[in-house]
């Protein structure tokens, strides 16, 4: 599985003053079967959101959306 939370941090880093975000939107579903879902903003901008049985895995999920998106692709490709 690859690591779209380090993957997008460096490209995002890569631009001095850019930030990077996750926002915890909560969780539902039964205790034993909870789904996470995490907000995920660049410069203050909402980019994507992700779900997953953990927090880490709706983070995950945000970090993928977004390093997919073309925005996040175009500025890959400045570097």
């Amino acid at each position: 599985m690859k690591d779209y939370k380090t993957e997008l941090q460096e490209i995002v880093q890569k631009t001095p003053g850019r930030t990077l975000r996750y926002a915890d939107l909560g969780a539902s579903g039964p205790d034993h079967d909870r789904i996470f879902k995490t907000e995920l903003f660049i410069d203050g901008e909402s980019v994507s959101v992700g779900e997953g049985k953990t927090k880490k895995e709706a983070e995950q999920e945000a970090a993928k959306q977004a390093y997919l998106h073309e925005d996040v692709q175009a500025l890959k490709g400045k570097h």
